[in-house]
């Protein structure tokens, strides 16, 4: 599990750091729309999906000029910070994507793996306590918030703003079940009317 950790967070640093923008081989992209979606292997304490789905669009559609293209983006996996791994070669959140990139026709342009970090990040004994207690609500939050600059500097070298801010749907409260309608009270029969010829009449 660590030497998958550090080579992960190995990856997240080259995709970051030294890759160039994917425009220098594609040519200028105008983003025109953005579909989000989750691979079964991702597993969020929260609806991250949700998240991800305001956060890239309004980052990259209609940022930047070009040829109009579209990008779908499948979420494939979330890993939240682990305490041991944190105390002993270092550890972060990161959420884990595929993009592809198309052109109007439909045809495939370009496809990309991408790794977003957590930038909070903390280790050492201080972020073993810190991982082991996180709110994981504003993890995913800035996970979110992260994949969307991520992903904008990965295709054009730069972000064009700051992200914004998702929300959590609220869940709605559970309905209450109707009371049930009170049972029919008994009918009371009337007495009958004693037979001719009955003894006293």
């Amino acid at each position: 599990m660590l030497r998958t950790i550090v080579a992960t967070l190995g990856l997240a640093a080259l995709l970051s750091g030294c890759a160039k923008p994917l425009v220098d081989t594609t040519g200028p992209l105008a983003i025109r729309r953005v579909e989000v979606s989750a691979a079964p292997t991702l597993k969020a304490d929260t609806d991250l999906l949700s998240l991800a789905r305001q956060t890239l669009p309004s980052q990259l559609v209609g940022a930047h000029e070009g040829k109009p293209a579209t990008l779908d983006v499948t979420l494939t996996d979330v890993h939240y910070k682990n305490p041991l791994a944190s105390l002993l070669v270092g550890d972060a959140n990161r959420l884990s994507a595929l993009g592809v990139l198309r052109g109007e026709d439909g045809r495939e342009i370009t496809r990309f793996n991408t790794v977003t970090l957590d930038a909070g990040a903390i280790n050492g004994i201080a972020g073993a306590v810190i991982s082991a207690a996180q709110d994981r609500a504003r993890v995913d939050r800035a996970l979110a918030r992260g994949l969307a600059s991520t992903i904008e500097r990965q295709i054009y070298g730069k972000t064009t703003r700051e992200v914004m801010t998702p929300e959590l749907a609220a869940k709605s409260a559970p309905v209450a079940a109707a009371p049930a309608a009170p049972a029919p009270a008994p009918k009371t029969l009337a007495p009958k009317a004693p037979a001719r010829g009955a003894a006293g009449v």
